[in-house]
């Protein structure tokens, strides 16, 4: 796997086998992997057909598969351990609208079970970290979680991605602290009171 930030764009290039909640998501093989960074009023009828347009701008070789956020790219995070790669934006508005797109990447091969178990293991250190920063509720308005591996088609697949797992929880372990590190990277500040505030929680 390569990956860059390019301009308002994280791409990540490989030979994937993914699972995806965000647009025209669902399981599929893909060339690139993109966290796209839009404008905070973005409206577009077809969100497909703007994700290739930005695949094409690009150059990118091959299909795509993409999450979209009005969060910017210099503030994604990037943790990884010897079998796990995560990449998370996050960010929130006074309105309690926000996203949170978490990117997992394995460097082993996942079974069918374990690529749709490393979305819930995601989804709940997801919940954790919102948890340990005081906020009472589990995620945004459109959150998205992206699992991928590359397809190499070498050795056995993890067949189980629960948190009790090896996998499972450098997944859950990554997640749980990528969050947090996103959220603060995204306010500029580590001080929660303060996201809080501009949230109009207090």
């Amino acid at each position: 796997m390569e990956y860059e930030i390019v301009d308002r764009f994280l791409v990540l290039k490989g030979s994937f086998e993914a699972l995806s909640t965000g647009v025209d998501g669902g399981r599929r093989a893909a060339r690139n992997i993109l966290n796209i960074q839009v404008p905070h009023n973005f409206s577009h009828d077809d969100p497909k057909s703007y994700i290739e347009g930005v695949a094409a701008s690009l150059k990118l070789e091959g299909n795509c598969i993409a999450l979209l956020t009005a969060v910017e790219m210099k503030n994604v995070q990037i943790l990884n351990d010897a079998c796990v790669t995560v990449f998370i934006t996050a960010g929130f508005n006074p309105s309690s609208f926000g996203t949170i797109n978490i990117i997992v990447i394995s460097s082993t091969t996942l079974s069918e079970g374990a690529i749709a178990g490393t979305i819930i293991t995601a989804t709940e250190a997801k919940a954790h970290a919102l948890f340990d920063c005081g906020f009472s509720f589990t995620g945004t308005t459109s959150d998205a979680v992206l699992v991928a591996y590359e397809n190499r088609g070498e050795g056995e697949p993890i067949l189980y991605s629960g948190p009790a797992t090896a996998f499972g929880g450098s997944v859950a372990k990554l997640v749980r602290l990528g969050v947090k590190d996103a959220l603060k990277a995204h306010y500029g500040s580590d001080d929660v009171d303060k996201w809080h505030q501009q949230r109009g929680d207090i």
